[in-house]
């Protein structure tokens, strides 16, 4: 991950709510193959029906893989820390 989006993720996931912008419950969402290899594209549609899609390259695509796969871990041991009490 390039060191500016690095610290914006961590800046994102800190909890500081000045630093992030309106969120939006996403309400479908899709990923399409493009013509060459390099990536894909992403399109988003929120609660509001307003949909926007996003090329992703595929270094930002194994970064924002990472990121899920350790906030979805964070989310199953909060899970399970509810469910043991």
């Amino acid at each position: 991950m390039r060191a500016s989006a690095s610290h914006a993720v961590v800046r994102s996931i800190s909890g500081r709510p000045e630093l992030r912008h309106r969120v939006m419950q996403v309400r479908e969402w899709r990923i399409e193959r493009t013509v060459d290899a390099a990536g894909f594209v992403l399109s988003v549609t929120g609660a509001d029906g307003a949909s926007q899609s996003f090329f992703v390259d595929a270094t930002d695509a194994g970064d924002i893989g990472e990121v899920l796969r350790r906030e979805a871990a964070c989310v199953d041991a909060g899970t399970a820390a509810i469910e043991e009490q």
